[in-house]
């Protein structure tokens, strides 16, 4: 290159650089220092790319940028440049003559939008101020219906109800009694009903002013300490005084309701429970069944005469404020027609078929229609006392089954006594084991909800003292029917008795289920009642004369338990109420037992 051109290619960038204040900003001097011996070779090489640059930048548009692009021999970059706006800045030396050129960075070109000022223009458009009310109107509505929906499916939800507490005949204890004097022994103990026996022969003289002067005395009496009265009556049998039984001497259509036999002798082999025939002769060739004793003739319940009669007594003994009904001899309530003879029995080898209990009594016992017939009762029962009342029986159903109607118990309260008397037998190393087979078929037969009466008396305790016995007993699903003296009896407390009770109202008691568990050992014998919310109560007996450590870790119970209550034989050192014992050692004494609570797991 020549001089000439040289300088007029510093006279073009000095133009450049002065021409306006804003250029000015635009270009930055720089300079680079370069090694002595490279300045003059460098020198020439910079004025000779100084001229191409300026050349090529008077030309800008004829493809410029596609020239630097393909220098780098990147196809990417054109693609970039296409969409970038680029600066190009020329920056001169003052020293040494030095130009460098700078590429600034692409910016991208986005979309921002109306500005405030462009929006405010459509502020107060007519159409969008009523869009905007529209959407706020709407947007409240909306609000307030689902605030209102959401009332209404709260309040028409259906409630979670509230524990129902025990109706009293549930909540026991129930005593018996024989006068009205017990009164306040009875209410001591906390007696909820008391139970009196009426004899046998009475039960359908109940209209006598006698006896029902006396059994209104009952009523009012323990009524004045909210103690109901439940009468044990029989209503299977009536005397020879009887006006149904004198009617129908007289009267052949009344006949019916007794097992009345027109006949030269006795129509089969059947005894009597105190020995000797069951067949009484009334009148010439006249045979009635008499199995309960002299003068005392059988019923057929199912038959309607003798159905409705037993209905009337139920009735008048309602009014007169009787609560609750106790019937004896359910299994002989229906008599078999057909007459046929008994079978022998292979029970009771022993026996000669002189005595009763060498028979089977196979058709004046456990006959069908027994069911329907004490539900029929009961029915009435709980109509009559407007459900205030209940019927049971006062004897063992053996056979469940035949006291079920559609499998329900026709009864109230069923009586199933097997497990008290294994602890009236001698104790032998099974006890507790037999104690779990028991228990677990009495809530299989007679059924989860049956809530069954438990009656023992004093004669009981031979070898289980009142005090264990009555711990062991109370908190079992259903109702104690003791006598009074059971509660009062030796080392039995009126205290122990009043924490039974309070035990007996918790949530746990009267509505939670029941888990029956021997220890890893079988020798003691163990159940829980659990309500989900509520703590647990572990109920422990030890039938054992040895002191036992029992381990129930395998068991629903917690691993820690709060010790609430002791009988009066447990004598464990270290050990007293609110004492915390682990489920992995629960030590016994002797034939002694032990209510703890825990926290379900």
């Amino acid at each position: 290159m020549d001089e000439s051109n040289r300088n007029s290619t510093k006279l073009d960038i000095e133009r450049r650089q002065s021409s306006t204040d804003k250029d000015k900003e635009l270009f930055k001097e720089s300079y680079k220092a370069l090694p002595e011996s490279d300045s003059f070779e460098k020198k020439d090489s910079c004025k000779q790319s100084t001229e191409n640059m300026v050349r090529e930048n008077e030309d800008i548009g004829d493809g410029a940028d596609e020239k630097m692009l393909n220098g780098n021999n990147d196809a990417g970059d054109k693609d970039k440049l296409a969409q970038k706006e680029v600066e190009v800045k020329f920056i001169s030396g003052e020293q040494n003559g030095d130009a460098k050129i700078d590429i600034g960075k692409g910016t991208d070109t986005t979309f921002t939008g109306l500005s405030k000022e462009e929006l405010m223009k459509f502020a107060n458009d007519p159409f969008w101020i009523r869009l905007r009310w529209i959407l706020f109107i709407f947007f409240w509505i909306l609000w307030i219906a689902m605030l209102v929906g959401a009332i209404l499916i709260i309040i028409s939800a259906p409630k979670c109800a509230a524990p129902v507490p025990l109706v009293w005949w549930k909540e026991g204890p129930l005593v018996k009694v024989k006068t009205s004097d017990d009164v306040e022994l009875a209410h001591k103990f906390g007696a909820k009903g008391v139970v009196y026996e009426l004899p046998g022969d009475e039960t359908y003289l109940v209209k006598e002013i006698t006896i029902e002067n006396r059994i209104k005395e009952l009523v009012e009496k323990y009524n004045e300490k909210n103690i109901k009265l439940i009468l044990d009556i029989t209503p299977n049998y009536v005397t020879k005084d009887n006006p149904l039984f004198k009617g129908a001497s007289e009267n052949e259509t009344l006949r019916s309701a007794f097992v009345w036999v027109n006949k030269g002798e006795a129509p089969n082999n059947w005894l009597a429970i105190a020995g000797g025939s069951a067949w009484k002769e009334v009148s010439s060739q006249n045979f009635v069944l008499s199995q309960f004793g002299k003068d005392r003739y059988d019923l057929q319940l199912n038959d309607i005469v003798a159905k409705e009669n037993f209905k009337d007594v139920l009735r008048h003994l309602v009014s007169l404020g009787v609560k609750g009904f106790r019937l004896a001899n359910a299994k002989h309530f229906i008599i078999d027609k057909s007459l046929k003879d008994e079978t022998a029995s292979n029970e009771n080898k022993n026996s000669i078929h002189t005595n009763y209990d060498f028979w089977t009594h196979a058709h004046t016992t456990f006959q069908d229609g027994i069911a329907e017939l004490l539900h029929e009762f009961t029915r009435l029962v709980h109509n009559a006392t407007e459900g205030d009342g209940f019927l049971s029986v006062s004897e063992d159903i053996v056979r469940p089954e035949v006291f079920k109607v559609n499998d329900v118990l026709a009864i109230d309260l069923p009586q199933f006594g097997i497990v008290s008397r294994l602890l009236e037998d001698p104790i032998s190393a099974n006890t507790a084991k037999h104690l779990h087979t028991e228990l677990t078929n009495v809530y299989k037969y007679l059924g989860e909800s049956a809530w069954p009466q438990w009656q023992y008396d004093t004669n009981f305790f031979k070898y289980i003292s009142a005090s264990e016995f009555n711990i062991f007993m109370l908190l079992l699903p259903g109702v104690p029917i003791v006598p009074l003296e059971v509660f009062n009896y030796h080392n039995t407390s009126v205290e122990t008795i009043h924490h039974l009770e309070k035990y007996r109202e918790s949530p746990s008691y009267m509505h939670g289920n029941l888990n029956i568990f021997n220890d890893a050992n079988e020798t003691l014998i163990a159940y829980s009642r659990l309500k989900s919310g509520n703590p647990g109560y572990f109920v422990a007996l030890n039938p054992n004369d040895v002191e036992v450590v029992g381990n129930f870790t395998n068991t629903e119970i917690a691993s820690e338990l709060t010790v609430v209550l002791l009988s009066d034989y447990y004598k464990v050192p270290n050990v007293a109420v609110k004492s915390k014992i682990a489920s992995n050692a629960v030590t016994l004494s002797p034939r002694s037992a032990i209510i703890c609570t825990f926290v379900p797991k």
